[in-house]
């Protein structure tokens, strides 16, 4: 994020030969074009007005910048953050010069707000921040309906000026729409984050003594890949692939399932068909592009390092790093909870078990995170 901001400088003083920003033409395009080539890549709303806030500061030479969503039902403008602040600011849609702006949807220049009575210092006496001058613009979406508010206040070396308007509402046409995908993004994830765990709550529902099996991996494949520094977008896709890695048990008998025996050879085989089943489901769900090797995750649960397992027998490298996370987790949790043929295991006897085949059929390492996890925890 900071080479965006650093280059918007940089550019505007190469070009000018002094700071005064954004001066010459072709430096403010290139400017625009580069914010709008960092926003399109966030699909995080919270990342997407830090982004936009702290760039456009950056290249207007504001002290600060505040990107305002407005919330209908409540009537208020929010952020989630504003540059230079750690907390949530809202405020009410008819107040301020934003709420002017908000209502007008007409851009404002304000050269200095001690002398415009539509200013409100409300904001200014809870944060302890002086506000000087201030440039405000109109948020549109696709429909040209006013959605926000983007504000940049106390330009460097003077008031704002209409090209710096011109480069605002630039800014704030496209960050309309990128917000307003965000937003769609946002809520088709919660819609599928809510069909995962209503999948999982059904196979659990199958067999009420290994109810939150599916939970608990997933506790544990999220401990061991923080333990081991993954990423958190890769660690919640870990943690997905973890919920569900029992969904093709949908389609095992109850009389296999449930049994209070242990199986015999071939309701084993009728077992362990839950693994590809689980990967044919899920393959045919649409996963976002961070979550698409869900499926991948979740049928490499039963393989092992040494190709003993299954569906397909492969081994070492060839199994993802969520397989093998999982791998460990599953194991741990089943061996630690209540089963209808036997009595749960002891957590360190279970952790020394799996131990036992670190190397062979379980990666080295993810074993030692789970003990880090565990021991973090205080399970052992």
């Amino acid at each position: 994020m900071a080479s965006i901001a650093s280059g918007c400088i940089t550019d505007a003083v190469n070009a000018t030969g002094r700071e005064g920003f954004l001066d010459d033409g072709s430096v403010r395009l290139e400017s625009l074009l580069k914010i709008l080539k960092a926003i399109s890549r966030v699909r995080d709303l919270n990342t997407l007005l830090a982004l936009l806030a702290s760039e456009t500061s950056a290249c207007l030479g504001a002290e600060r910048s505040t990107v305002f969503i407005y919330d209908r039902a409540r009537n208020e403008l929010w952020s989630i953050i504003a540059e230079g602040m750690d907390r949530q600011i809202r405020i009410d849609a008819t107040s301020g010069l934003a709420g002017h702006v908000l209502g007008t949807g007409s851009t404002l220049i304000t050269g200095d707000v001690s002398r415009d009575g539509r200013f409100d210092p409300s904001v200014d006496r809870s944060t302890g921040f002086t506000t000087r001058n201030a440039l405000t613009v109109p948020i549109r979406n696709t429909r040209g309906e006013v959605t926000g508010v983007f504000q940049a206040v106390n330009k460097s070396g003077g008031g704002f000026s209409m090209e710096d308007a011109d480069f605002l509402e630039a800014v704030a046409a496209e960050a309309g729409v990128t917000i307003e995908n965000v937003s769609l993004y946002e809520h088709r994830r919660s819609m599928l984050e809510s069909l995962i765990k209503a999948l999982a709550e059904s196979i659990e529902a199958r067999d009420p003594l290994t109810a939150g099996h599916s939970e608990n991996v997933m506790k544990y494949a999220g401990g061991i890949s923080r333990h081991l520094g993954l990423s958190a977008t890769l660690t919640r896709e870990i943690e997905y692939a973890a919920l569900l890695h029992d969904y093709g048990k949908i389609g095992v008998p109850d009389a296999v399932l449930r049994k209070p025996d242990p199986l015999d050879e071939n309701e084993i085989g009728v077992m362990r068909s839950h693994v590809e089943r689980t990967g044919r489901i899920l393959s045919s769900i649409d996963f976002e592009e961070d979550l698409e090797s869900v499926p991948q995750f979740a049928v490499e649960h039963h393989e092992r390092l040494d190709g003993s397992g299954y569906p397909a027998g492969v081994s070492g490298d060839a199994i993802s790093i969520g397989g093998r996370i999982i791998a460990v987790a599953d194991v741990f949790e089943a061996l630690t909870a209540k089963r209808h043929y036997r009595d749960p295991m002891d957590p360190r006897e279970a952790l020394g078990t799996i131990r036992a085949a670190a190397g062979t059929a379980f990666d080295a390492e993810v074993v030692d995170a789970l003990q880090s996890y565990l021991e973090a925890e205080r399970v052992i």
